[in-house]
């Protein structure tokens, strides 16, 4: 894979959320067992040779699929290149959270205390991964995120020991795609669905922002609570509401077919769906097969580029994986496993800020998602694919870029500063002027 390594950066971030990391810091020190006290050194060590990784996903519950392709990802890089970056060993210890932030916390304790890990990746789910962040931040350890999508993980919340490695905040991903839907897409008025927590808001308001603000009209807004399996009342919304498309927002696993049977069961027309990431990752390409030609998203992550580590990294997991096209989290635990490997082999054993400071200040050319490089709040800044579902030659069903968008940052045409002076995304709240 080719990378090239840019230069350090003259100063390291002044974040805006340093004062609520401190807060939390204190907050979070409730939760270490009793006499534990904050080092003053990062609490990992390991031998001079090796990087002993804690890797925190949730294998079981509800987003057991997702967290188990995540971890995928880390171990095919390591299967394909063998355990060695350079001259250190990579020792994994995979823990599992079941999606619970007061389970990962503990996990996180443990790993650190008594497993002595340099480095945390992960967890997958928002909430859980700003509950780590918190934590690891506090006690000097790295946390590297390869697919967790809340915005504030990189904004508010964000301090110099977390970096998103894998994948973008929920309204960054979406906002191009709302720009295209009004221009090239010849969209004037739309009805959105998305997913009733921080994950479906912030992907909601990253479209809503990209369509309004080149002349597109949102007529109304929907929202469907992660437990839904019946989406035939949201559809019947939908077709009363007669918009030109509707973008549909879900987090991966059953939503997403759900929805999309429900939409094509009334005879409904797929050109005017746009769906996120998520709603259209391979386990609803999958599930649908050929019912979804055709069907148009929005993603970081697009398995049908045309480059050559996606290619490489296609196939290498259609070998892992008994034919299986990879997704997006496979994809983040991927690439997060491709900067560590790349950072050790040309800085030698780091740890702390060091690996922090390394991984943030790195341009991969071309990575499994295309140039990729990392904002001052360690947030990735690269391109964001308008995708088309294509059957391809081999049989298998791919998300296909019919339109690139290069160099989207997070901050959604606004300066850091007044972006982060805006609330949280909600039901209330979608950025609008």
């Amino acid at each position: 894979m080719n990378s090239t390594m840019i230069s350090a950066r003259g100063h390291r971030k002044a974040f805006a959320g340093l004062t609520l990391l401190a807060a939390a810091a204190l907050a979070l020190a409730a939760c270490a067992p009793p006499g534990a006290e904050k080092p003053e050194e990062p609490a990992g060590g390991g031998d001079s040779g090796t990087l002993t990784v804690g890797y925190i996903s949730p294998t079981t519950g509800n987003f057991a699929v997702a967290g188990q392709e995540m971890v995928d990802g880390w171990n095919l890089y390591w299967d394909r290149n063998g355990s060695k970056a350079g001259d250190i060993t990579i020792k994994t210890i995979v823990e599992d959270d079941a999606g619970n932030p007061e389970t990962s916390l503990t996990k996180a304790h443990k790993l650190v205390e008594q497993d002595k890990v340099d480095i945390i990746v992960g967890p997958l789910i928002a909430n859980t991964a700003l509950a780590v962040a918190g934590y690891t931040a506090s006690v000097g350890i790295p946390n590297l995120h390869p697919v967790a999508a809340s915005d504030d993980l990189t904004q508010r919340n964000a301090n110099d020991l977390t970096v998103r490695t894998g994948s973008m905040g929920g309204s960054q991903a979406n906002y191009p795609g709302g720009q295209w839907a009004a221009t090239e897409g010849g969209f004037k008025t739309a009805v959105t669905l998305c997913a009733d927590y921080a994950f479906g808001w912030e992907s909601c308001a990253g479209f809503v922002q990209g369509f309004t603000q080149n002349g597109g009209e949102v007529v109304k807004q929907i929202w469907f609570p992660n437990s839904t399996t019946d989406f035939s009342t949201y559809v019947s919304q939908i077709q009363a509401a007669d918009a030109d498309v509707v973008y549909v927002a879900t987090a991966g696993g059953a939503p997403g077919p759900n929805f999309l049977n429900a939409y094509l069961d009334l005879g409904l027309d797929l050109d005017k769906v746009i769906a996120n990431c998520c709603a259209a990752d391979q386990g609803t390409l999958r599930t649908m097969g050929d019912r979804i030609l055709g069907l148009k998203s929005i993603s970081y992550w697009a398995e049908g580029r045309d480059g050559e580590a996606t290619a490489e990294f296609v196939d290498a997991y259609k070998e892992f994986a008994d034919g299986k096209i990879p997704g997006a989290y496979v994809a983040g635990g991927y690439m997060t496993a491709s900067l560590v490997a790349s950072v050790l082999k040309e800085k030698g054993l780091l740890t702390g800020s060091d690996l922090v400071d390394a991984i943030a200040d790195y341009t991969f050319q071309d990575s499994i998602f295309g140039k990729v490089s990392w904002d001052d709040h360690n947030q990735m800044v690269g391109p964001v694919y308008v995708r088309e579902v294509q059957k391809l030659d081999d049989g298998n069903f791919y998300n296909v870029p019919i339109a690139t968008m290069e160099d989207v940052d997070q901050w959604l045409g606004r300066t850091p500063e007044d972006a982060m002076k805006q609330p949280t995304y909600s039901q209330d709240f979608q950025g609008l002027e």
